[in-house]
């Protein structure tokens, strides 16, 4: 399929096409050292940024529908990490999480993302999504168990320690908020 590049299937783990997404020079773009006049990796090279920001995505719409609730805040707090956290334009961000949803519809597995995340970012770049995780679960004002048992288990097979993710979860927090 031209204009489009493998993304895992979170179910059979099996690659299918995806459309290709933003090119702006954004935090994943960094992290491959990439700017738009470099050429796109082969097959057997590293993923592609599209790859990246599913996975991303995917992590974060997983926390909002950990709790079973549809809450909008949450869903401004998914597209608000998505602009920040993966440099996405704001009229990308809708399209990717359609993708998203439908890549994770079902899904029961998070190996998949959590894998392609560790084998291509930093510490501080896992830490980051990680916050960003938390800040879509305290977004509706309350912190479901279900978001929180989501979120270790990501920081754990994102190989982070329970400090990291106490840090993460005070940062994610935030000084406004009133979650527990």
């Amino acid at each position: 399929m031209q204009g489009a590049r493998p993304a895992l299937n979170a179910q059979s783990g099996r690659a299918r096409a995806i459309p290709l997404g933003s090119t702006a020079m954004g935090f994943l773009d960094k992290l491959f050292n990439r700017t738009t006049d470099t050429p796109e990796p082969t097959a057997d090279e590293a993923p592609t940024k599209p790859e990246l920001e599913m996975a991303g995505a995917a992590l974060l719409l997983e926390v909002a529908e950990a709790d079973y609730q549809d809450d909008p805040a949450e869903t401004e707090a998914i597209k608000a990490a998505l602009e920040k956290e993966f440099s996405i334009e704001q009229n990308e961000v809708a399209a990717l999480l359609e993708r998203a949803r439908t890549e994770t519809d079902g899904a029961t597995d998070l190996f998949p993302y959590t894998r392609l995340l560790n084998e291509h970012c930093t510490r501080e770049q896992k830490l980051s999504l990680l916050t960003a995780m938390w800040r879509v679960a305290f977004a509706d004002g309350h912190l479901d168990k279900y978001e929180e048992h989501l979120i270790r288990r990501v920081a754990e097979l994102l190989h982070l320690d329970h400090n990291e993710f106490i840090a993460a979860k005070q940062a994610g927090r935030g000084p406004s908020s009133g979650a527990a």
